[in-house]
């Protein structure tokens, strides 16, 4: 191999390849070898060639973002750490800065962190051969991670316990868990406590198995006695625990095979106003609390955050319109208190049996806007379409993934000879579809709302209208200038502000045109910030014409 004759651009490839471990030193040689052998020129395009049609790798996006950025290094001049060169050149020593003229005035840092700043400027000048200076990355130590976890109250003393103080240690625990922006608590017979902070689990140090009768007697501790001889009979039981009207948690209790088991939701004490929710365009959302009657849905998994834009549609109503609300809840969560319109919460088995029931009786209460906690049966959906038909603005909540599926399962609880109704009733009631998803951020120590937006325009109620609902993404797609995003969208821009990783998103983007930008965005941070020459930008050596391989057989 003449290495006299590589390229600068083939030769940072070649490092790239090595270091990435997806070829060794051997194969590039031998690939290299192979092209000189075939009387042809070298080039980074045709050694791309010989490694995808040998099979040596088979990354073919990987390989692009790879070429691309030893692209850019040749063409600003920085010598190739090479892999290549039999007899690589000795280090130099970096030459020392020039000082300053007499009558510049040299720079003076205002603290220690200013001062190291300039020193590491200095250092980057002196050194031209350098990776070009990044910010460095504040990590945290293991200790530093999980210090949140210390000091925690140990519940396996409630075993011994009457029942204020056993209440009074859930109390506590509770109180932590708020205190350190955990979610969820899971109190459980025959397992360690553990809690859900940022949608990770974990479980909390320094505390033993609940034993049968700790775990009885903490969850037991909240109940008043028709509760528990509610959870006594049926063996299940969703209650709202409130401490003060501040302080307050959705309860669901249990019984298994080991004993007693206890969930706490921890409801925020503030509602987040719609704008601070994430939503790039929180004025779409907004839009939708102005109609004055139809169907607006909020979707998404368990734990994705659809109470809290639940509460704040509410909110918003409640401060910008003088009407009257009712909301029906299993249990209520927020507790709203009126500002421009008169509220009226009701929670199912306290206040009503079903929500069917509640929903057949409100529309008799006089309501403008009907906010349904859980659209979980025929009978509740049937009766919020026909609320939205009679003039009434309904906000309910389902368990999908994405509108078009929100649509599906919209419809697929009705019998087959009632669809084409409730078709037509929806595409006419319709206003818009939230979905929502709850993702931790890049760093670990928050989360970021991902979403798809599907407004009730005319397209969109054609298409439902006549059951093409796996079109509606399309719609969405091309809607984008009227408020409307998909998910893939929101993944991929949460990915380009910074909030998610590449790792993150990648397995939530589909396009190819996204997948490249997602590449290349990552070969620009790799590449010390620079921005990167389009595909096919660098001269090759050889023209185009002599840059193609007369075989296919390289080796």
């Amino acid at each position: 191999m003449n290495y006299q004759a590589i390229p600068k651009d083939v030769d940072w490839f070649c490092y790239h390849l090595a270091t990435e471990k997806l070829l060794t030193k051997e194969q590039c040689i031998t690939a290299i070898e192979a092209i000189e052998k075939s009387k042809q020129a070298v080039s980074l395009r045709l050694l791309k060639l010989v490694i995808l049609q040998n099979k040596l790798c088979q990354d073919a996006a990987k390989l692009d973002v790879l070429s691309s950025m030893s692209t850019a290094e040749a063409a600003n001049g920085r010598p190739p750490h090479s892999v290549l060169n039999p007899n690589p050149p000795m280090a130099q020593p970096a030459t020392p800065p020039s000082p300053a003229p007499a009558d510049v005035a040299p720079l003076k840092p205002r603290t220690a962190t200013a001062a190291a700043a300039i020193s590491m400027a200095a250092a980057a000048a002196a050194a031209p051969s350098a990776q070009p200076a990044r910010q460095p990355e504040i990590k945290q130590t293991p200790e530093q991670k999980i210090a949140w976890l210390k000091g925690w109250p140990v519940l396996n003393k409630a075993a011994d316990m009457d029942c204020d103080s056993a209440r009074k240690l859930l109390d506590d625990f509770l109180h932590k868990a708020r205190e350190n922006k955990c979610s969820d608590v899971h109190i459980s017979a025959g397992a360690y406590p553990f809690v859900r902070r940022y949608k990770e689990i974990y479980l909390v140090p320094d505390q033993e198995v609940l034993s049968k009768k700790a775990a009885e007697n903490l969850n037991y501790a909240p109940l008043t006695d028709e509760q528990r001889a509610l959870f006594d009979e049926h063996h299940d039981l969703d209650y709202s625990y409130n401490i003060k009207e501040d302080d307050r948690y959705r309860t669901n209790l249990l019984l298994h095979r080991l004993g007693m088991e206890a969930s706490y939701r921890i409801i925020k004490n503030t509602i987040t106003p719609i704008n601070q929710l994430g939503f790039k365009q929180p004025e779409v959302i907004e839009k939708l609390t102005t109609y004055g009657q139809g169907l607006i849905l909020v979707t998404g998994p368990a734990g994705s955050g659809k109470s809290t834009t639940m509460s704040a549609l509410a909110e918003f109503i409640n401060e910008h319109r003088h009407d009257h609300i009712i909301t029906v809840e299993d249990p209520i969560e927020v507790v709203y208190q009126p500002k421009g319109c008169n509220i009226t919460q009701r929670e199912l088995n306290n206040h009503t049996r079903s929500f069917q029931n509640a929903l057949r009786a409100a529309l008799r209460e006089d309501p403008d806007v009907i906010i349904i906690g859980e659209m979980r049966d025929l009978e509740t959906i049937e009766m919020a379409i026909h609320s939205s038909e009679t003039g009434h603005l309904v906000i309910g909540t389902l368990h999908t993934s994405s509108a078009a599926e929100t649509m599906n399962r919209l419809l697929d609880v009705f019998p087959h000879g009632q669809q084409a109704q409730i078709r037509a009733m929806v595409a006419e009631s319709l206003k818009g579809v939230i979905c929502q998803q709850l993702l931790p951020n890049k760093n670990g120590d928050g989360v970021v709302l991902a979403y798809e937006i599907m407004l009730g325009t005319l397209a969109v109620s054609n298409l439902i209208r006549e059951g093409k609902t796996f079109q509606i993404e399309s719609t969405i797609q091309t809607s984008k200038n009227i408020g409307m995003v998909t998910m893939e969208q929101s993944h991929f821009d949460l990915y380009m502000d910074g909030f998610r990783s590449y790792d993150q998103t990648l397995p939530f983007i589909h396009t190819p045109d996204l997948k490249r930008q997602m590449q290349m965005r990552e070969a620009q941070k790799l590449n010390g910030g620079m921005p990167m020459p389009p595909q096919g930008a660098a001269p090759s050596p050889q023209p185009p014409q002599q840059d193609q391989a007369k075989k296919r057989n390289w080796f």
